[in-house]
């Protein structure tokens, strides 16, 4: 097997998204009575505050520092959240709290194309998502997130390179308890290499079990099971906003944040979303709750953002919104799409169906109709309107002009029959005497006409009722 872990550094204070860098900004770390810093973004690095660093020193370092109490329910939300984004990339995705997330990605190199190719497309939606990332691969789990923890981006693909790479890590990375890596630092011992060496039985006996374990499980000589992250039945996922939304404008970041989330979430599934609901949540007053139906599921999330941001644009909110939430009311399996002999798609750009929902989140749903059969032979009666979320049309529509006229004309110049005659006459019950036969018509300029003769008369002239596309 093949890992790749993704650690992200920063999360305690990129996961609060303050936008601008113009302000050096800290996350604070309650231990008891203490205070230190546990994360700082890079204005604050500059100044130099650094993290571990006690909270009254870095105040007197910079007295404008703005602070906030880390979160660690905030941050574990974020981290899965995370998790559910990283299905995108493989169906065995475990998270290691409180910043990192490991992949088996084998099966997912062929996928994607090669390790380059792979860690592109990650790396970009990273960028995207505004958040730091440190990588490394390797043979084991463990061995993988000491390598991007401790900054050693590398690409270890066997267990001879693995091992050598092993040596050289300082053991203050190791993921110790504070009373082994105290004492490994009073033994003098810098390097995994150095401990290495040591007989196993004098390391348990001097370290305890847990450091020769984890060594094993460095190095592959003891197995190291991962549990893959399940995803749930439903999508349900939310976040507190580090500020309060006046509008919906400021609500696009943390919409996409979701809409990843539920991205990976729909690719572990292979499912498609046919109904979504928006919560947002505010000081006062109820939840501002906003369904999003679409026509066909899908899954494309840049089409399912398009869609809740149309929504969130023609939305007035009452007041602040302080925590936003995405569900997945309504799960369906999706359409695939068709391909010719050469595997390439059929589809190219939006699909019909991704127009509507797009003109329904801008008109709002009850400004769109869809035509649909009436119970009537005739053409001028055989048509009904009805909402496009209440009806859809019939999978196999007779033939019939796209262009019918208010009222038939007779018809002036040459043209061509293509069909056998259709007969059309209306019912007893009705007082408007219809009986015609209807044909496909076709003119020297490649027009198509629906046209048709009065039947029981002597008038043998055409009429023009329709015009095909």
């Amino acid at each position: 097997m093949l890992w790749l872990a993704l650690h992200f550094p920063q999360l305690p204070i990129e996961r609060q998204n303050h936008g601008g860098t113009d302000k050096p900004r800290a996350v604070v770390l309650h231990e008891g009575s203490r205070r230190r810093i546990l994360a700082c973004n890079a204005m604050a690095a500059a100044s130099g505050i650094r993290p571990g660093q006690a909270l009254k020193n870095a105040y007197d370092m910079v007295p404008a520092l703005i602070t906030s109490d880390h979160d660690e329910q905030q941050q574990l939300a974020h981290l899965e959240q995370l998790t559910l984004w990283a299905l995108h990339y493989s169906s065995l995705v475990s998270p290691e709290p409180p910043d990192t997330i490991v992949l088996e990605i084998e099966a997912s190199l062929t996928l994607f194309g090669g390790m380059e190719v792979l860690l592109e497309h990650i790396h970009e939606d990273v960028r995207q998502q505004r958040l730091s990332l440190s990588t490394a691969v390797a043979p084991t789990p463990t061995a993988a997130m000491l390598f991007a923890r401790a900054g050693v981006h590398r690409q270890l693909l066997d267990r001879p390179s693995l091992i050598e790479t092993l040596a050289s890590v300082p053991v203050s990375w190791l993921p110790l308890n504070d009373f082994t890596l105290k004492g490994l630092r009073q033994s003098g011992l810098q390097t995994v290499a150095e401990l290495t060496a040591l007989p196993p039985a004098s390391l348990t006996r001097r370290f305890g079990s847990s450091c020769t374990d984890l060594l094993y499980k460095l190095d592959g000589r003891l197995p190291d099971p991962r549990t893959a992250y399940q995803p749930a039945d439903t999508f349900l996922s939310a976040l507190d906003l580090p500020l309060e939304a006046p509008d919906t404008q400021a609500l696009a970041f943390p919409l996409n944040r979701l809409m990843n989330a539920l991205g990976g979430y729909l690719k572990s599934r292979d499912l498609g979303v046919r109904h979504l609901q928006l919560q947002l949540d505010h000081h006062r007053g109820p939840t501002t709750c906003v369904d999003l139906k679409f026509l066909d599921a899908t899954a494309d999330t840049r089409h399912l953002f398009r869609m809740a941001s149309e929504r969130l644009g023609n939305l007035v909110l009452a007041s602040p919104v302080i925590r936003l939430g995405l569900e997945s009311t309504e799960l369906a399996s999706l359409q695939r799409e068709g391909h010719d002999l050469f595997q390439k798609s059929q589809a190219a750009g939006s699909t019909i169906e991704q127009l509507m929902d797009r003109l329904s989140a801008r008109l709002g749903r009850d400004a769109l109709y869809t035509p649909m059969t009436g119970d009537d032979h005739r053409p001028e009666k055989a048509w009904l309107t009805a909402l496009l979320d209440q009806q859809t049309p019939p999978e196999h529509w007779p033939a019939r002009p796209l262009w019918l006229l208010r009222e038939p004309t007779p018809l002036e110049q040459n043209v061509t029959i293509r069909t056998l005659p259709e007969r059309i006459e209306n019912g007893w019950w009705d007082e408007t005497d219809v009986r015609r036969d209807y044909f496909i018509a076709t003119t020297r300029e490649g027009a198509y006409y629906w046209v048709y003769r009065q039947r029981r008369t002597t008038d043998k002239r055409l009429w023009l009722h329709g015009l095909f596309s």
